[in-house]
């Protein structure tokens, strides 16, 4: 059985944003944050944050600092009496803002991509057509709409919100999070034990097969990307081991010197194609 949830963005949704949280004390809810997420949470919905942290890649904080900033949000929710049912995040970013080149990549997980949200509905057992993604960009509205969400833009900002409507980016547009929260009980109709009542029964299976693949090649840094070229030059590599040690005891054997210069020869060509594949899989 598959439960709702709320997917929220973080900076300038739930918390301030001041550009890239680095530290704990930077954290500072938004009025009414915990009481959105305890609304919720009493109609029976999940609340997960689904956040891009690129700051890891950029080199302004680490993975351990980030959690530090996650508890200090949980013990900031805590004292409203709210909480937060799973935490989602991206810390991965392409091209040469990203300084830290183990993060330097595209990722089916940063927003607006939907690979957050899809890999929460997969382990946490997630109906994504009755859920919600609540944000303050667009790019968070494209990630809830591409995994099959319905999708609120939080727009305090009246020129933002008019815009928002006539291109028609997201399904609702609310001017606080109480708002927001208006509209999702509004147009939910699950409670905590009961299934939505347009679950779509062919999306689960499709969805274990994307997240599957998924789970093996974004878990952070857990395990290296799998690459056909860094495979072909392994192989490529042994080959060419194995034509430097021929060619070697032909010396030994003192066969005939044009012979030799053939074998030496192969033994180059293997390695500079095995030097080709190991370069072009670096480039991932």
């Amino acid at each position: 059985m598959a439960f709702a949830a709320v997917f929220w963005d973080r900076d300038g949704t739930l918390i301030e944003d001041p550009g890239f949280i680095s530290d704990p004390d930077q954290v500072k809810l938004l009025p009414g944050a915990a009481e959105a997420l305890c609304r919720l949470a009493d109609a029976g919905l999940e609340n997960v944050i689904a956040t891009n942290q690129s700051g890891i890649a950029r080199g302004l904080l680490d993975e351990p600092t980030l959690e530090r900033i996650h508890d200090r949000l949980r013990e900031a929710l805590a004292a409203g009496a709210a909480s937060i049912d799973a935490i989602y995040y991206c810390p991965y970013l392409d091209g040469e803002e990203a300084a830290v080149e183990a993060y330097r990549r595209d990722s089916d997980l940063r927003k607006p991509k939907p690979g957050m949200l899809l890999q929460a509905s997969l382990e946490r057992n997630l109906d994504l057509a009755a859920s919600w993604s609540i944000g303050d960009s667009v790019g968070d509205a494209q990630a809830g709409r591409d995994a099959g969400c319905r999708t609120i833009l939080v727009a305090g900002d009246s020129y933002a919100r008019s815009a928002a409507e006539r291109q028609k980016e997201v399904d609702f547009v609310a001017a606080s999070l109480g708002e927001a929260v208006d509209i999702v009980l509004k147009h939910t109709r699950t409670a905590r034990g009961e299934q939505a009542d347009h679950t779509d029964h062919e999306t689960p299976a499709i969805l274990r097969e994307i997240l599957t693949f998924l789970r093996m090649v974004d878990r952070r840094g857990q395990a290296e990307d799998f690459s056909l070229a860094r495979l072909a030059g392994a192989i490529v590599q042994i080959l060419a081991l194995a034509a430097l040690v021929y060619a070697f005891f032909g010396l030994i054997r003192n066969d005939d010197l044009g012979v030799q210069i053939i074998r030496l020869l192969y033994t180059l060509v293997l390695q500079l194609i095995a030097i080709t594949f190991f370069m072009l899989s670096s480039r991932k």
